[in-house]
């Protein structure tokens, strides 16, 4: 019986220092994918779960990982109580003890499109050591399309027009839809996908179409991937003289702005002439007044 007791408690101190080795006493999660859009902050989030409360930290890393190695200067480093970072953009959230549970967070300021990829948490405790991953995909929105048209001025009935509807700094690469009244015509255009120094893209499409006077107005929508759609109009002005209608609007625009402040000149000038003419009244009847009350 002897024999078999100190059996079953070498077993039993075999088993735990297996798990012991194998790093189980704590066991890191993190979220599969985070949202990080261009320019701004982005968190990276991994939750550290161990079966003894009140670990000790012996040492924790955050970085960016290829090919299962960490690469370029995103290494964030705790160690002796204290955070050392690679790159000042890389930081690290403050860290939230709950029980046995430790939330920690990789923050990174003005994100940029090479922040996307794999990252990896490594922490290092009394209790064991363990890593876990998560991945980073970083989106920026198109700015709002602009369209314009070749001729802009004296457009008429079955001519030839070229519209062409531009948006820049978006990522990943997008699309750009065109529509008529009627239809969807995306298929009758061209599209050209321009990269940057930054990794965004500027994108350009034109559309050729024959003019109708019943089919003036177009839509040009960039669709970019998770992103809110962004859209513009652009309505023809069909006949002679006539200019694209951005410009008749800014022209309408003008005449009215200033026949409004030539008006309103005139009404000052018209009530500054009638407060003169009163106080002119005015300054004769004092006079009369003074001359009968000198008399009686």
């Amino acid at each position: 019986m002897a024999l078999s007791g100190m059996l079953y408690w070498a077993i039993g101190i075999a088993a735990i220092q297996a798990v012991y080795c194998q790093g189980n006493f704590i066991k890191v999660e993190c979220d599969p994918e985070n949202q990080g859009v261009y320019s701004q902050q982005a968190v990276l989030n991994c939750k550290v779960v161990s079966i003894k409360k009140d670990f000790q930290i012996i040492k924790m890393i955050w970085c960016k990982v290829e090919a299962d190695k960490c690469v370029g200067k995103t290494m964030l480093t705790f160690e002796n109580g204290k955070w050392s970072a690679e790159d000042a953009r890389f930081s690290s959230g403050a860290l939230e003890w709950n029980e046995k549970e430790l939330s920690v967070s990789l923050l990174v300021q003005k994100t940029q499109v090479s922040d996307q990829g794999s990252y990896r948490f490594m922490i290092s405790t009394d209790t064991g050591y363990e890593k876990g991953n998560t991945y980073l995909r970083v989106t920026a929105p198109y700015s709002v399309p602009v369209i314009s048209s070749v001729p802009g001025i004296n457009i008429e009935d079955s001519m030839p027009v070229t519209l062409t509807c531009n948006a820049s700094g978006g990522y990943p690469p997008g699309q750009i839809h065109w529509f008529d009244q009627l239809s969807n015509r995306t298929n009758s255009s061209a599209l050209s996908t321009i990269p940057t120094q930054d990794g965004r893209f500027n994108l350009s499409s034109v559309f050729i179409t024959t003019v109708s006077s019943s089919l003036a107005l177009y839509k040009c929508v960039v669709v970019n991937d998770k992103m809110d759609k962004q859209r513009a109009e652009y309505q023809l002005a069909i006949g002679p003289g006539k200019q694209e209608g951005t410009k008749n609007v800014k022209a309408i625009t003008a005449v009215f702005v200033v026949v409004g402040v030539l008006a309103f000149g005139i009404l000052i000038l018209y009530i500054h002439r009638r407060r003169s003419r009163g106080q002119c009244e005015k300054s004769v009847e004092d006079e009369e007044d003074g001359k009968a009350l000198n008399n009686s």
